[in-house]
């Protein structure tokens, strides 16, 4: 069933409108941010609208040949690196950068739209602040990223463009409950799933949003043959990674502004949600259906934790070639260093206790 709202005019701009009035408006300093958000949909909409025109009914009525490949694990796992390692082989297809920038308009506009933004991004030395490295649109990117700036009431993202009321969201849609809200986003996230692969020629999903690492259960509902795999890194260091990225959030795309305890509690609460819903619903899967990984393995030996995925889930021939090119290329990241107080590490231990009873 179709989101017939979609087709009305300037839809991403009335919901924008009205995601403000249901989450307690916006701060005097993000006026900017949010107005460049306006900005885009209301320049983009006659393309919107002209992609809705040609290609709504063909998507509806496009079948995925497979089930897709969901990368699943908490925010800053290391799912966004197994995803780009993934994406090398030309068999299969995922969202980048410009897709959740543009998912309204990508069929229409990333021809000539993504290379003379790409060149801008270079030209003016502008950062993707989230991965520590310059901008590019062809980066990995993340679906449900995708379905908020589709206009989508069923994204847990609009928790990250309007993150004082980020606990409403993350109850209702990452640990989520109600029937009417598991029928709406698996709607829109299947309408993306199908998009995104149409418009790749048919070739198979792979997805990667971290909030799915608590939905497994409603996904499988909709996608019986999906396989996932789970990527586990060390908590402490997730628990860092993800204050840097809630500042990340707070200061370059949110509407709103989060003080440093508040961004901790969001941490520590989201980590125990997640992870225990992952716990208590991976018992579903079947065994072909699910491959767990660490982090560690995969950036200390990626093409045989590669290999491992591709013999386990009967994917083929791994890309050696294309992989090796990816590593000779690649400069070196140095390993970012955290610290914490001995106060700070037993509340998250404190926290995080009752995982390991699950």
């Amino acid at each position: 069933m179709l989101n017939v709202l979609r087709i009305l005019p300037f839809y991403p701009v009335w919901m924008i409108l009205f995601m403000v009035f249901k989450n307690r408006g916006i701060y005097l300093s993000k006026v900017p941010i949010f107005t460049f958000f306006l900005v885009r949909f209301i320049l983009l909409e006659p393309f919107r609208l002209t992609e809705l025109l040609l290609f709504e009914r063909r998507i509806h009525r496009f079948q995925l040949k497979e089930d897709p490949i969901f990368i699943i694990g908490h925010w800053r796992s290391g799912t966004t690196h197994l995803q780009h390692l993934m994406s090398i082989d030309d068999k299969y297809a995922t969202t980048s950068v410009f897709h959740f920038l543009f998912p309204d308009t990508f069929i229409l506009c990333e021809n000539w739209l993504k290379k003379p933004l790409n060149k801008l991004c270079k030209l003016l030395g502008i950062p993707y602040s989230f991965q520590r490295v310059p901008m590019d649109l062809d980066l990995p990117g993340e679906l449900e990223s995708a379905m908020c700036a589709l206009g989508s009431p069923y994204s847990y993202t609009w928790g990250h463009m309007f993150p004082k009321n980020y606990p409403y969201w993350k109850d209702r849609l990452i640990t989520i409950k109600d029937k009417k809200d598991v029928k709406g986003w698996l709607r829109d996230y299947e309408y993306l799933i199908k998009k995104f692969s149409y418009a790749s020629g048919g070739k198979r999903m792979i997805v990667k949003s971290p909030g799915d690492t608590a939905r497994i259960h409603e996904l499988v509902q909709r996608f019986p043959n999906a396989q996932f795999i789970y990527i586990e890194r060390d908590p402490i260091e997730v628990y860092n990674s993800s204050i840097y990225f809630w500042k990340v959030i707070t200061r370059e795309i949110s509407f709103q502004k989060l003080k440093d305890d508040q961004i901790k509690r969001y941490v520590l609460d989201t980590y125990l949600q997640v992870m225990s819903s992952y716990k208590e619903k991976i018992v579903i899967l079947k065994e072909e259906q699910l491959i767990e990984i660490k982090f560690e393995d995969l950036t200390n030996d990626p093409l045989s934790t590669i290999s491992y995925i591709y013999s386990k889930f009967n994917l083929g021939e791994v890309p050696m070639d294309e992989m090796n090119k990816l590593f000779v290329k690649r400069d070196p990241q140095q390993k970012t260093v955290y610290s914490n107080t001995n106060e700070e590490l037993c509340k998250i231990k404190e926290t995080w206790s009752t995982l390991t009873t699950l």
